[in-house]
């Protein structure tokens, strides 16, 4: 039974979650062993970055490596002060869902949206749930996100943002320049059409790609075979532990790798792998989210929930100098996709107007990314990067 008047009036947050209040570790009580746990601040805890060591250390001491930390904070509490309290837990924790809680109703938002749920609490506060961030970036839930999403990062032709997707991933895999090679891998392919498009593009006579997921490699396979390449070879794996090249197999002439890093719970071992994956003489080319670009900023600083990938990308200059130190020469980089307002008219179009913009909008995202792509860097929000490795 719920005792604590606090927990009565988060009991139906806490069904719509399916957790059991009388199992939660509260502070100040006994716990047997890591769970779940419930920490309750009053509407005058207004800093999250004085309180921000207080709730990290009672989340390491009762939040269990796949539990949650559920984080009341009394009052009304606009996005902005919630987008703090947000970043003031992260690394450690990952908030992903929050309660509206209202005297007249709840409201469960997450990155998908909001969802209004029966009943109300009489009381108003902001319910953070939060995750470790080394659980939701573990293999287990990585492979899982991506196979239950795979028909969705798989659009097909004629579907609104299609055009869209393919530009972006046409765009990178064409950063590989005037570059030949036979032997090409795509380093977390998804749905294969950066490897695709870099293989047809450097008359490769080969393409080999693995992802997380063996639904996205499934996609990806469909989608070469259809494009022509006769010769793919596809096996499931991550950027950390590469299956290619493989033991006694050659390392690849060119390596593209795009949208991948930001989903990385190690990327020091994830740049290892892209190296040893990549020939003497070979060309890589890496592209990824731009965390200081304009319209990031102000993504970061105005909504309260983000998808982890935006939190955990790292920047292009990191990337960069970490490359370098492990003996890959940098040749070029440019930004790409311009950020605010661009992508949410974008958007906006592949909503409301079923793509009917997709010519004029990514015209202007091509003109901007040539004329500014190399000198503005944070007017783009994504990146692509060049690299050669010395014979």
């Amino acid at each position: 039974m719920l005792q604590s008047p606090r927990l009565l009036a988060l009991s139906l947050a806490l069904e719509d979650l399916g957790v059991a209040g009388e199992q939660l570790a509260l502070p100040g009580a006994p716990q047997a062993a890591p769970g779940d746990a419930l920490a309750a601040l009053p509407d005058s805890a207004r800093d999250p970055v004085a309180l921000a060591g207080e709730v990290a250390e009672f989340a390491e001491a009762n939040v269990s490596a796949s539990g949650m930390l559920l984080l009341e904070l009394v009052g009304r509490r606009e996005p902005r002060e919630l987008a703090r309290w947000r970043d003031a837990l992260w690394p450690l924790l990952h908030v992903g869902v929050v309660y509206h809680l209202g005297q007249d109703g709840i409201v469960r938002s997450s990155v998908a949206g909001d969802t209004r749920l029966r009943g109300a609490t009489g009381t108003r506060a902001a319910l953070l749930v939060a995750r470790r961030r080394t659980h939701l970036l573990s293999p287990g839930a990585t492979q899982q996100k991506f196979d239950q999403n795979a028909g969705g990062w798989n659009p097909a032709s004629g579907q609104p943002g299609y055009a869209h997707f393919r530009w972006m991933r046409r765009h990178v895999a064409l950063f590989s320049g005037a570059a030949r090679a036979r032997t090409v891998l795509d380093f977390g392919c998804g749905a294969g059409w950066v490897g695709i498009e870099a293989a047809l593009h450097a008359g490769a006579e080969e393409l080999s790609a693995f992802d997380a997921s063996p639904e996205m490699l499934r996609h990806a396979e469909a989608n070469a075979r259809a494009s022509g390449i006769r010769r793919f070879t596809g096996r499931a794996g991550f950027g950390e532990d590469p299956p290619f090249p493989a033991a006694g197999e050659p390392a690849f002439e060119l390596v593209v790798c795009s949208g991948v890093i930001s989903f990385s719970p190690d990327p020091a071992r994830f740049l290892d792998g892209l190296v040893r994956a990549l020939a003497p003489g070979g060309t890589l080319v890496l592209g990824d989210l731009q965390p200081r670009s304009r319209g990031m900023r102000r993504r970061r600083a105005s909504r309260a929930l983000l998808p982890i990938r935006e939190l955990n990308a790292p920047t292009p200059s990191a990337v960069r100098q970490e490359l370098e130190r492990r003996g890959l020469v940098w040749e070029a980089q440019r930004g790409y996709q311009c950020s605010f307002p661009v992508p949410q008219i974008l958007h906006w179009n592949e909503t409301r107007l079923g793509g009917l913009l997709d010519r004029p909008l990514l015209a202007l995202n091509r003109c901007a990314g040539a004329l500014l792509g190399g000198a503005a860097p944070m007017a783009f929000d994504s990146w692509v990067m060049r690299f050669s490795r010395p014979r």
